[in-house]
Parts: C-alpha cells; structure tokens; sequence
C-alpha cells in the first residue's frame, strides 16, 4: 500500500508529468491496484499521483462497494465543461476531516488513457465530475483549499478541529 502524503508536503503542490507508456514509472496495472487499496484503506473516492509521492498525471476514482467500477485515468483532460455549475462538499485525504463547498462545473467531457493505453473519451456528470475535477487540479499542483477563499478555509478548519476535540481524537 502507497502512503498518503498530508498537507502542507511540498509534493502536494507538484506539477507532475506526463505518464509515458514507451517508459513507464510504473506498470499501470499494478499502480492501479496500489492507488485503488489506499485509497479504500481511507474510504476513499478519488486519489491523484502526487497524493503518494508519485510524479505522473494519474489517478484513481472509485467505491469499495463496487470495486469493479473504479477506474484509473491517465493523462487525463478536460475537453468541455458546462456553463452550469453545482457548489457542494468536498473532502481530501490529504486534508483529513476538512470539509469545504467548492463550485465546479456540473458536467464535463473528458478524455484520458486506461491501464492499457487505450484513449477514452466520455461524458462524466455530478459527484462524479466534480471528483475527476479535484483529482485533475491535483495533478497539475492546485489543492481544494486553493479553491475557496481564506474565510471559508479557517472555518472549515476551525469545524474539523472542534469536531475531533469533541471526541477525544485530539488534544483540547
């Protein structure tokens, strides 16, 4: 299993390169696997390359409850995205317990590689737009709290701190 680098490591704000068939890092299928099992080991629904110190433009969107469904994008794209956009909740496992509304656009079409080099090109729409979005501004070194404004931040942090003060999970 990769571990999971926290904020504020350095390579969280890495522009990571291009993942290269002809030489790869890694084999794509097993870097699949690995990405997959840490990001289930932390419940999980999305996780970039550089969240675990690899430098390529990877990562894993999926549900432990449907294994079978998750997939793998590489040197992912964005082709089109709505004018409509849709504010709701996200949460990083670089960022532990911090929850924060970030708008993103409600659709896009996207274009990216599977573990076979095969191109593919879709139509991804709601919770599942807006996880490709977050995993895609990580590739290129942009984290959700570059996303919202410093007010929003300190109160999503000042939530998340009282939140596990209240139960012990840390010092009061």
């Amino acid at each position: 299993m990769l571990d999971i680098l926290l904020y504020p490591h350095e390579f969280l704000n890495k522009q990571v390169q291009p993942f290269d068939f002809n030489k790869p890092i890694k084999d794509p299928k097993e870097l699949k696997k690995e990405m997959l099992e840490s990001m289930y080991s932390q419940d999980g629904v999305g996780l970039s390359a550089n969240q675990v110190g690899v430098d390529a433009q990877v990562f894993v969107m999926g549900s432990r409850n449907y294994p079978e469904a998750s997939q793998i994008f590489i040197n992912p794209q964005v082709v089109e995205a709505s004018k409509e956009t849709t504010l709701d909740w996200e949460g990083c496992l670089s960022f532990p317990g911090i929850f924060v509304k970030i708008n993103r656009p409600s659709w896009i079409v996207a274009q990216f590689q599977d573990e076979n080099g095969e191109t593919k090109t879709g139509r991804i729409e709601g919770y599942d737009a807006r996880c490709y979005l977050h995993e895609l501004d990580h590739l290129v070194g942009i984290t959700y709290k570059d996303r919202t404004s410093k007010l929003k931040w300190d109160m999503a942090v000042k939530r998340s701190t009282k939140f596990f003060k209240q139960r012990g999970l840390i010092n009061a």
